[in-house]
């Protein structure tokens, strides 16, 4: 058999689970699986299955679930990160904040941000990745808002900050704890009216230290400071 591989089922239905014919290329051909293999799978909402394949071709296969245990869900981690010009760099904090266990990710327009697009569907494919690859079995929320809706979300969440390099009182990272929401802005920083209007909603200045950071980068650091104390 095989060895140890988190594929993705896209639908559960008595007692099989369905994987699509993605899941199908890399389970079937490429790694030869086969009828009476045992499979580990997530449904990406909370559930570690293991099961037996009991059919499968090019367009799908499926499994008889033999065991399922629930995950609980991490405590939440909402990250808001300004669009980059650049896709790889969103699509590496994509896929490092979705193995450390974000809770989310919203990518948003910003003032002084370069102007990029966001190809969401592609994003959603890097965070499935990174997820099967951790053995996760939580997905991460993706989307795209522009920066008003972004500061008027988690209306009821008091932990939540908004990394400024401008002159303000600032908590710093040790300060933090979970649940939070943290945003984090683009290299030429955020706009006197995004503070302005931030602040009004609620949320506090944070500091990330004396070290200048790329936006992604700081995602990236703020999700592992949290997740791995």
């Amino acid at each position: 058999m095989p060895g140890h591989f988190t594929f993705y089922c896209n639908k559960i239905e008595n007692g099989l689970a369905f994987f699509d014919e993605v899941e199908a290329k890399h389970a079937i051909q490429v790694l030869r699986y086969s009828v009476g293999d045992e499979v580990h799978c997530t449904n990406g909402l909370g559930l570690h299955m293991r099961g037996v394949i009991e059919s499968a071709n090019k367009t799908g296969f499926q499994a008889r679930i033999t065991e399922s245990i629930a995950v609980e869900r991490p405590a939440e981690l909402h990250l808001l990160m300004a669009i980059l010009k650049a896709g790889d760099r969103m699509e590496w904090a994509c896929e490092k904040i979705t193995e450390l266990g974000a809770t989310s990710l919203t990518l948003f327009q910003s003032d002084h941000g370069e102007r990029g697009k966001v190809n969401i569907e592609r994003m959603k494919k890097v965070a499935l990745s990174a997820m099967k690859q951790s053995h996760g079995a939580w997905l991460p929320n993706i989307e795209v808002r522009t920066f008003k809706e972004t500061v008027e979300l988690f209306d009821t969440l008091d932990s939540k900050y908004i990394a400024y390099c401008g002159d303000s009182e600032k908590s710093d990272m040790t300060s933090l704890r979970l649940p939070s929401a943290i945003m984090i802005g683009p290299e030429g920083d955020f706009s006197v009216k995004e503070m302005e209007m931030a602040q009004r909603l609620g949320w506090k200045s944070l500091d990330l230290g004396k070290q200048i950071l790329r936006t992604e980068t700081a995602v990236v650091a703020v999700a592992a400071a949290l997740r791995l104390r």
